[in-house]
């Protein structure tokens, strides 16, 4: 089988969460509850403007997407789970019901519920209105229920409602592909990648994906970059159980199970920096991402380079020659941006290859490269950027016409890649004195 045609029905609430409705679960993999009073708040008021304006007609709230499993009598909620656990709140308030675990407490749920039983409360001042939107939100307020019982039908449902909305990131996706990829895994593995998952800032997710790795990924192929977008999730779902097992997926799958144990039996007890190297080894930029448990750990770890690169290489101990107030112009002006990021992804793509040993020497030249770019241009956009990071700047004086990242992945030892010929400007084209510093300061690192 797959979706339930005779359940594949728009369903009014009490349908979906009353008495005689099946059991719905949220499995402990999904995200925790997000929404926001404001979002819960909009739910409240279009509910009852759909009542005051087309009372006659009923009011649709979207769709929930629901996993029947084999000899399980409840079903799981793949998609729809932020508006169904508010109008379970909606509804209990509306019966004078009490959820003791909710009336106090600091997070998004806590405070959802407050707004809702502040809203009841307004609503309880005419009983004849309050009656009469409880009984609307109950019968005529509707959500298209589908029901699968196919777990990746579920999923490419649950991906294709959200392609067309702006809920969801990229990097949202690829969460919900790679726990797809997970479901032979106990609840408890699949509950701990989630929680990890959640614990990072979905900026720094965004900036990582997008900003790092897909663009290492293109540079690197000698390929433009762009804008980290839903089309571009192949980029890291790796190998996975739907991989075809031709050779060249069969060599990465082995090599993802077996690196692992063998680098555990062979450092034990490995000092902090060689553990960081062996995980490197376990997670190399040039190889497709294993999917499942192993995405969400390379992520994790990808995370915790880029954000320890960003901080290292500004700090006033790895940057002989430049003071705070400069490090905090290169990292955080606006006109350095581009650069900066150039920096950090070289740094991130050089390190994940060669380790970080030679790093105090490497880090001058890799600044140099990065940062000459700003001397070149009065301003500096992203094509410029873009070009420069492939190496298309042989127009430009006192530039490099070098892909460094495609260096990077031809070489398998740094000692091929000419980092101390990386050139810059003579002078700069602009009189700004941020540029006229940086100049002096690339003359001194020579």
């Amino acid at each position: 089988m797959a979706i339930n045609k005779e359940m594949l029905q728009f369903v009014s609430v009490d349908e979906l969460l009353g008495t005689y409705a099946p059991d719905l679960r949220i499995p402990d993999f999904q995200r925790p509850y997000s929404w926001s009073p404001r979002v819960a708040a909009q739910l409240f008021t279009d509910v009852a403007e759909a009542l005051d304006t087309r009372p006659e007609h009923p009011y649709i709230m979207g769709t929930v997407i629901l996993l029947s499993r084999p000899q399980e009598s409840h079903f799981e909620v793949v998609d729809g789970q932020q508006r169904i656990l508010t109008l379970h709140m909606l509804r209990a308030l509306l019966r004078g019901q009490r959820i003791p675990h909710l009336q106090s407490g600091d997070t998004p749920i806590h405070h959802v519920h407050q707004e809702l039983s502040r809203r009841v409360s307004d609503l309880e001042r005419s009983s004849r209105r309050f009656a009469r939107y409880r009984d609307f939100l109950d019968a005529d307020a509707k959500v298209l229920r589908i029901v699968t019982d196919d777990e990746d039908e579920a999923f490419q449902f649950f991906d294709s409602q959200n392609f067309r909305g702006k809920s969801l990131r990229p990097h949202d996706l690829l969460k919900a592909f790679h726990l797809r990829e997970m479901a032979d895994a106990s609840i408890a593995e699949q509950r701990a990648v989630v929680e990890q998952w959640e614990k990072a800032d979905e900026n720094d997710l965004d900036r990582l994906f997008g900003t790092y790795l897909a663009r290492i990924h293109w540079w690197s192929r000698n390929m433009s970059a762009h804008a980290f977008t839903t089309d571009d999730l192949n980029l890291f779902k790796g190998v996975g159980r739907s991989t075809r097992r031709l050779p060249g997926a069969e060599y990465h799958r082995a090599a993802k199970v077996v690196l692992p144990g063998l680098q555990e039996w062979s450092h034990p007890d490995a000092d902090p920096v060689t553990r960081r190297d062996l995980k490197r080894a376990q997670h190399q930029l040039d190889a497709p991402v294993a999917a499942g448990k192993s995405f969400f750990d390379y992520a994790a770890f990808m995370l915790g380079e880029y954000q320890r690169l960003d901080e290292e290489l500004f700090s006033d101990a790895n940057t002989a020659g430049l003071t705070s107030a400069d490090l905090t112009v290169f990292h955080d002006g606006a006109r350095f941006r581009y650069c900066r990021e150039l920096y950090v992804a070289a740094a991130l793509y050089y390190t994940n290859k060669y380790s970080e040993a030679d790093m105090p020497q490497v880090r001058r030249h890799l600044f140099r490269w990065a940062f000459a770019l700003r001397l070149a241009y009065e301003r500096l956009g992203w094509r410029t950027t873009d070009n420069y990071a492939r190496g298309l700047s042989a127009n430009l004086e006192g530039l490099n016409n070098v892909n460094l990242f495609s260096a990077i992945r031809d070489s398998l030892d740094p000692r091929e890649i000419e980092l101390e010929n990386m050139n810059a400007p003579n002078t700069p084209r602009t009189d700004n004195p941020e540029d006229a510093r940086l100049l002096t300061l690339l003359r001194e690192s020579r």
